[in-house]
């Protein structure tokens, strides 16, 4: 099963360590497509420490691709929301 088909059920079925652990064992052949579904995985199960680490292993293409770049905006602006409620 290719991993964007595979990463895109198991997210659309809420199961969002499952995706990132197979995005972890398939990183080398990762698209930004793929990156873009891990980073939103990690929003959703709010696992910020897993993203850093996807960050630090991405091309600086892959940093400027703008899906990628909304879905870091929505990542680290979803604390921040968090704590003005309260």
């Amino acid at each position: 099963m290719k991993l964007k088909a595979a990463l895109k059920k198991l997210l659309d079925s809420k199961q969002y360590k499952e995706a990132l652990d197979l995005f972890d064992q398939k990183f080398e052949i990762r698209t930004d497509f793929t990156i873009d579904m891990a980073i939103k995985a990690c929003t959703m199960s709010k696992d910020y420490k897993r993203d850093f680490n996807i960050q630090k292993r991405l091309s600086s293409n892959s940093l400027n691709n703008p899906f990628i770049q909304v879905s870091l905006i929505r990542l680290y602006s979803r604390p921040f929301i968090l704590l003005q409620k309260y």
